[in-house]
């Protein structure tokens, strides 16, 4: 059958039996384990063109592989043909009209790196190894968010594959019905096969923030660095990361298996002014290190790329608040001291600024009134596995009633349909009329997905 597909491509088409399946079909997460059918290492659109009416034609599911990296492993289904954006890699800056031009398969790492060379950036996440593709799809949040936006607030435009198989252009005068659904709305509406995103002057070195605190002091770490949140300026990003600190070389013997939170983020601004605006996080409570300075963008963009680590099996989720109070607080406290594994990880990403300030509707990206992002992962073992999964559903299940509209988000959560829906909140019934112009069949559902016959 795949033959007549084969005929039709420039890149690779790579079956079970041939070599370098397994290699291809494996994604971040390793306790996905599944088997496509056939797996497209696209060269160009044209393979993107191709696949999408191959699988039309023969009833075939199809999953899109940008960087593989999504906890929920949706890159890669059962019996289904994968279109791999692997091998396209390729960023151009276009320095006049301020944008950068992306293909598929880029990852922030690669992102980052070109466009530092001209002192540029567009707001990303924060593991370099993340695919640009579905992060921007489904919002990106990053260190740019406060003075920028989320990721998705800042495509241009995109070159997209439709369920009817045609190459189109997607931005505010070409089908702009399309352009508000996938910034935010994630791979339901086609394949892309290229982005235009607005770069703003960022770098090549920044003001960052990089502080660690003793657990101890948690709470008031928490309270008084949401006091900050409710007036920090625009230009000031920060995450909090809640971690055990290894018993490794190179960590301070003070510090082997101790709990930490680690504060991490910039000043997208002048240095200067920079100094006086990021003291109150320098002052949360006493420090056990500070080290913020003036560093490389791109080393601020991968300082975490640790706490993603490959090829691991990973469970995770995350939940929208609209603050940390005093309840919200003693259930996360709680909940980490009595974390069952020492790679348990919380991450605390305040919301405010820009990425606020733009409305709930104008783009599919719904949540525009949180305070913070609470993110909270781990990685197991076959023995442990039971016991952490049913840790993080525990964290999960004790926040939800504490949680904005039970909000989550999709670039750190299961793909889960409840889930889904909460989540778009309002904006559900313009996504699923648009779902149902562009693939009324549900092709592309191998994502958040948006069912387009409910």
């Amino acid at each position: 059958m795949f033959e007549q597909l084969k005929a039709s491509i420039v890149g690779r088409l790579i079956l079970p039996e041939d070599e370098g399946y397994n290699e291809r079909r494996k994604v971040w997460n390793t306790s996905i384990d599944k088997y496509p059918a056939a797996i497209l290492v696209c060269k160009d659109a044209t393979d993107a063109v191709a696949a999408v009416r191959f699988a039309k034609e023969h009833n075939i599911a199809v999953s899109i592989r940008g960087g593989g990296h999504h906890v929920a492993g949706t890159a890669v289904s059962d019996q289904a043909l994968m279109i791999d954006f692997s091998d396209m890699r390729k960023v151009s800056v276009d320095t006049e009209r301020m944008v950068a031009v992306v293909e598929p398969g880029v990852t922030l790492g690669d992102l980052d790196a070109e466009t530092q060379k001209f002192g540029l950036a567009t707001p990303t996440g924060t593991v370099t190894e993340t695919g640009v593709a579905g992060l921007a799809l489904c919002g990106g949040i990053g260190y740019l968010r406060g003075k920028y936006g989320v990721t998705s607030d800042n495509i241009v435009s995109v070159n997209m594959v439709t369920a009817d198989g045609e190459l189109i252009k997607v931005s505010d005068q070409e089908n702009p019905d399309l352009y508000w659904a996938i910034r935010g709305g994630g791979g339901n509406f086609g394949v892309v096969t290229s982005f235009e995103f607005k770069l703003y002057p960022i770098g090549p070195e920044v003001l960052s923030v990089d502080v660690m605190y003793d657990f101890e002091d948690a709470k008031q770490v928490f309270k008084n660095a949401q006091a900050f949140v409710r007036v920090a300026p625009d230009e000031v990003t920060f995450n909090m990361l809640t971690l055990q600190m290894p018993a490794a070389p190179g960590v301070p013997e003070s510090l082997h298996n101790k709990k930490v939170i680690i504060i991490a983020g910039l000043y997208a601004g002048n240095k200067e002014d920079g100094e006086k605006a990021i003291q109150p996080l320098r002052e949360l409570a006493r420090p056990i290190s500070d080290n913020s300075g003036v560093v490389k963008y791109t080393e601020l963009q991968s300082r975490f790329d640790l706490a993603a680590p490959k090829d691991v099996p990973v469970y995770g989720t995350s939940l929208y608040v609209k603050e940390l109070g005093d309840t919200e607080i003693d259930i996360l406290v709680d909940k980490f001291k009595k974390a069952p594994r020492a790679s348990a990880l919380f991450q605390f990403w305040e919301c405010h600024g820009q990425m606020n300030r733009v409305p709930s509707d104008a783009t599919a990206f719904a949540v525009r009134d949180a305070g913070f992002l609470l993110c909270f992962d781990i990685d197991f073992t076959s023995e442990d596995e039971k016991e952490s999964k049913g840790w993080v559903e525990s964290i999960y299940q004790a926040l939800l009633p504490y949680s904005l509209r039970k909000t989550s988000y999709l670039n750190t959560a299961p793909a889960n349909e409840q889930l889904t829906i909460d989540t778009y909140g309002e904006n559900v019934k313009r996504l699923t009329a648009i779902k149902q112009k562009y693939d009324p069949t549900n092709l592309f559902r191998h994502n958040h997905n948006i069912d387009p016959n409910k």
